[in-house]
């Protein structure tokens, strides 16, 4: 429910007069390593308690690829077949889409009935119309893929259709917030609202460089305002590049002034001022959070980061003394290229900014994701990763919090994210199994290969290309760290 997505869509359907139910994977299903079957159990709508599988139509988001083991677990526990193929006439049809559509959305196929690509707001309403014009599925499935961004998915085993353009929504669909306030979500009573969407910054690793259309849409900020309902007393503003927006300073002091708490999910440390900070200290914030992902000045540069060390340290100045409790830093290690240079570079930098103020690094370890100019490089190693995480926590032992993500589930996340189809086939392996890291990992040994859908998005264009145009797509001088992408 903290999905600004998923409510945009559920208020969206609901003001159209179709209505929407929701339902939620239980929390004793979440865990990414789950002995599996669990003890069966009905999963319920939340607003007409019944089950999942009785209903015609059944629209799921998906936001990156470790969600498929719970896609797996809550298709299985409702009751419907996993596979599309394996479904029958009075199956639910089962709509896919959600942010994982604008990276690699092969993964989704073997599951889906139909797959928006991109920004569903124009496109979703339509597909259901067409869809419930229809008694029977067979052609209700077929009228609602004959919309532009919507394919079938892997209806006949093996079959698969080439991916479509990401949609962009109109105008009049944007800004996207929230439905429903309540304290039961990750984000409690927070409403949620994007003051901009996208992001014109082109880092060479991040999917958000191709969204549709490219570039930032704005929303004014009185518009902001007005969308924010009375008795919302906490707004979290949303986007890919939120601090970025030129007007940001005056929505926050409005809101704060407002008497509201304000939150952000990441800023860019160049972006920062003494006004804006001051603003996020008086509305109730304790931490700010930064970018910096390439973990040296080099590798910020070769990943087209656009983001300074003294950028950096400016910010944790800024954050000390305005009185924030710490400064968080998103970084990112095994980007191609990387050395233990580097790594010293991060350790020295890294001490010279906790002795400034209180500091905390998250570490991810990098995925190349498709249709991003790293489609293809190598995943570093699982245990490379850990060897270089477990030198970084020696050389900030009782100066840094470290706070890392798992390599090994950043192993997982990369095959999903670089094969095609059959990546979820060996989801659902991998789930039956137990979901743990050694059953994913035979899961894909087992399962052969398929091809990856044809080119689209970004790949597109990069193939019709000619001449100097060409010679661009090769800009990144990173190596490829070679064949093997293991532990």
């Amino acid at each position: 429910m903290s999905s600004l997505g998923f409510q945009t869509l559920y208020r969206l359907l609901h003001e159209l007069q179709f209505g929407a139910h929701r339902a939620f994977l239980p929390d004793a299903w979440e865990p990414m390593a789950l002995p599996w079957p669990q003890p069966r159990r009905q999963i319920l709508t939340y607003e007409g308690e019944r089950p999942l599988s009785s209903y015609r139509v059944v629209a799921i988001s998906v936001a990156y690829e470790l969600e498929l083991a719970g896609l797996v677990r809550l298709l299985e526990g409702s009751g419907i077949p996993v596979l599309a193929a394996e479904r029958r006439e009075h199956d639910p049809i089962l709509i896919f889409g959600g942010p994982l559509t604008f990276s690699n959305p092969s993964s989704l196929l073997p599951f889906a009935d139909l797959l928006i690509s991109g920004e569903a707001e124009d496109v979703l309403p339509d597909a259901i119309d067409r869809l419930l014009a229809h008694r029977r599925r067979e052609p209700a499935i077929a009228a609602a893929a004959e919309l532009p961004h919507t394919i079938v998915g892997e209806l006949v085993p093996g079959l698969f259709h080439e991916l479509p353009e990401p949609a962009r929504a109109s105008k009049e669909r944007v800004p996207a917030y929230s439905a429903i306030l309540t304290p039961d979500t990750e984000l409690a009573d927070m409403f949620l609202i994007e003051p901009e969407r996208g992001c014109s910054r082109q880092c060479a690793f991040c999917v958000m460089r191709i969204q549709p259309g490219g570039g930032m849409r704005l929303v004014e900020v009185d518009r902001v305002l007005d969308l924010v309902p009375e008795q919302a007393r906490k707004v979290g503003l949303v986007g890919a590049a939120v601090t970025d927006h030129p007007d940001l300073e005056s929505l926050v002091a409005s809101l704060v002034e407002s008497g509201r708490s304000v939150s952000i999910s990441s800023m860019r440390a160049d972006r920062l001022t003494p006004t804006f900070l001051r603003d996020m200290q008086r509305s109730g914030h304790r931490t700010i959070t930064v970018a910096s992902d390439g973990i040296s000045e080099r590798m910020r540069l070769l990943l087209d980061r656009k983001i300074k060390e003294e950028h950096i340290l400016r910010a944790a100045k800024l954050v000390h003394e305005h009185g924030f409790h710490r400064l968080k830093v998103y970084e990112m290690i095994g980007a191609p290229g990387e050395t233990d240079a580097d790594v010293d570079e991060l350790i020295r930098f890294a001490r010279e900014l906790a002795r400034i103020g209180r500091l905390a690094l998250t570490f991810s370890t990098f995925v190349p994701k498709r249709n991003t100019p790293l489609d293809g490089q190598a995943f570093m190693g699982v245990k490379a990763a850990e060897e270089r995480l477990r030198r970084i926590r020696s050389g900030l032992a009782g100066k840094v919090e470290i706070r890392p993500q798992s390599p090994r589930w950043a192993h997982i996340e990369y095959f999903l994210a670089q094969r095609g189809p059959d990546a979820g086939h060996a989801a659902i392996q991998a789930v039956r199994a137990g979901a743990r890291y050694a059953d994913w990992i035979r899961a894909f040994e087992a399962t052969p290969p398929l091809a990856r859908p044809l080119k689209f998005g970004d790949e597109a264009a990069w193939a019709r290309r000619r001449g100097k145009a060409a010679e661009r797509r090769n800009k990144f001088p990173l190596p490829v760290l070679g064949a093997g992408s293991g532990s």
